[in-house]
């Protein structure tokens, strides 16, 4: 019974997910947990295990006699804070990767193989769907996340997990923008860290590293600014076909 409820409050905080990286609501709106209870045909205890979940990654917040709301997106100074962050801790795990840097070498060699498939299937295709952007996300981390895997340092282990619940929180400036992302862009700067590693190159793969990290933070940057007013736009369309269900 015991992993049952797990498996249901996980399908539910994917659901939830799923609508909050769509841009279904605005930042700000309240996510009432009876009434996405009741739309989503489950009792409020998953619901509410859910909430919990997310408030820890940033995408929701709870304020007193409101309840829960959408977050407001990465503003520009939380985001390069962010990606500083990032650079120190995804510099010092790579640094300790290269301790064992050919078995490093061909699970990046992989991750990297991966990440060109979920390409071409965007590239193929004229609606990115938010299945295939998630795949995309995924095989974009999981070049970064086998950094840590293989710095076998626990407390590193721990702080990317942080990291890793506010990048997801960042990729909302993504939902309903541009369908062509960044992800050609990603992929050769990933093929530049991994060109260094296959030459062994522990100093310019962590040249290449930052690089990669300021080139992210500059694209978001960007579209941050260009976004607002299609946001507002697009959100005010979804807000009024999804909020009674989210405040009810």
């Amino acid at each position: 019974m015991a992993v049952r409820r797990q498996v249901l409050r996980a399908e539910v905080e994917e659901l939830i997910l799923k609508r909050l990286l769509e841009a279904r609501w605005m930042p700000g709106a309240r996510l009432s947990i009876d009434g996405l209870a009741r739309d989503l045909e489950v009792s409020p205890t998953p619901v509410r295990e859910a909430m919990v979940s997310l408030e820890r990654s940033g995408l929701v917040e709870y304020v007193a006699l409101r309840g829960y709301v959408v977050a407001p997106m990465l503003d520009a100074a939380q985001m390069t804070e962010l990606l500083d962050a990032r650079k120190a801790v995804e510099t010092a795990a790579l640094n300790r990767a290269f301790e064992n840097v050919d078995l490093l070498l061909g699970e990046l060699e992989a991750a990297h193989t991966r990440h060109g498939e979920v390409i071409d299937r965007i590239g193929a295709t004229d609606e990115v769907t938010y299945e295939l952007l998630q795949e995309h996300f995924r095989a974009d981390w999981g070049f970064h996340q086998l950094l840590f895997d293989h710095a076998d340092n626990r407390y590193l282990a721990k702080m990317v997990e942080t990291l890793r619940s506010h990048t997801h929180r960042m990729r909302q400036t993504w939902a309903g923008g541009s369908p062509a992302l960044d992800v050609h862009e990603a992929h050769e700067e990933h093929g530049r860290i991994l060109e260094k590693v296959r030459r062994h190159h522990q100093d310019g793969a962590v040249q290449a590293l930052i690089e990669h990290l300021d080139a992210v933070l500059q694209r978001s940057l960007a579209v941050a600014e260009e976004k607002p007013e299609h946001v507002a736009e697009q959100m005010g369309e979804a807000e009024s076909a999804a909020g009674a269900v989210a405040s009810s």
